[in-house]
C-alpha cells in the first residue's frame, strides 16, 4: 500500500497515521496543543478503532471509517497552514519588502501565493472524493493539497522569517516616524504662516 491508499487493515491504517497524519499536525501543533478540530477527528477514529475490540465489529469496517476521520483530520491540517500562511503573508504586506534580495523578494512572494491559492482551489474540488470512506483509490485531493503544503511551508520558512525581514521592519518603522516628523514640521509652519499672515 502507498501513504494514499485506503487501508483496509490495522497495520495499514496505522502506517497512514504514523507517515501522514503526525508529519501534518506536527506542522499545526503549537505549545503541545493541537487544534481542536483535528482533537475531535483523531478521537472520532479511535472510538471507531475501538468498536472492534468491544463489539466485535469487523476489521475492514472499523479501519474505513477510522481511516475517513484521519484523511479529515489531514485536510484540517492543509487548511490551518494555509490560514496560518495567508496570515503571515498579510504581516509582510505591511512593511516594505521590495528591496529585500535586490527586489527578487516581493514578486517572488507574489508568484507563490499565487500558486498556493490556484492549487488550494483545485484541492478543494476534489474533497468530495477525499472523504468517502469506500474510496479505494488514492486520495485524490491529498495529490494536490500536499503541495499546496509544502509551499505554504516554503512562504513560512523562507519569506516570513527570511533573515531581512526583521531589517524591512526596521525600516518601514523608521520611515513612518521620519514621516510623522516632517508632516509635523510641515503642520506647525504652515500654522505659524497663517497666524503670521492674520498679523498674529
Amino acid at each position: 500500500m502507498t501513504e494514499e491508499k485506503a487501508p483496509k487493515t490495522f497495520p495499514e491504517l496505522f502506517y497512514f497515521y504514523q507517515n501522514r497524519v503526525k508529519l501534518f499536525y506536527a506542522a499545526v501543533q503549537a505549545e503541545n496543543e493541537l487544534p481542536t478540530e483535528i482533537l475531535f477527528e483523531l478521537n472520532a477514529s479511535l472510538d471507531h478503532l475501538s468498536r472492534h475490540y468491544i463489539y466485535g465489529e469487523d476489521e475492514a469496517q472499523v479501519v474505513s471509517k477510522a481511516f475517513s476521520h484521519m484523511k479529515r483530520a489531514c485536510l484540517d491540517v492543509f487548511k490551518i497552514t494555509l490560514r496560518e500562511t495567508l496570515v503571515k503573508v498579510e504581516e509582510l504586506k505591511k512593511i516594505d519588502i521590495s528591496l529585500i534580495d535586490n527586489g527578487d523578494f516581493e514578486p517572488q512572494l507574489k508568484q507563490l501565493i499565487h500558486k498556493i491559492k490556484e492549487g488550494a482551489t483545485e484541492a478543494r474540488q476534489l474533497e468530495g472524493d477525499t472523504l468517502s470512506a469506500a474510496d479505494d483509490d488514492e486520495v485524490p485531493a491529498f495529490k494536490r493539497w500536499i503541495p499546496v503544503y509544502e509551499d505554504c511551508l516554503t512562504v513560512q520558512q523562507d519569506f516570513y522569517l527570511h533573515k531581512s525581514v526583521d531589517w524591512a521592519k526596521k525600516k518601514s518603522k523608521w520611515i513612518s516616524v521620519k514621516a510623522l516628523v516632517i508632516s509635523s514640521v510641515i503642520s506647525a509652519l504652515i500654522g505659524a504662516g497663517i497666524t503670521w499672515a492674520l498679523g498674529g
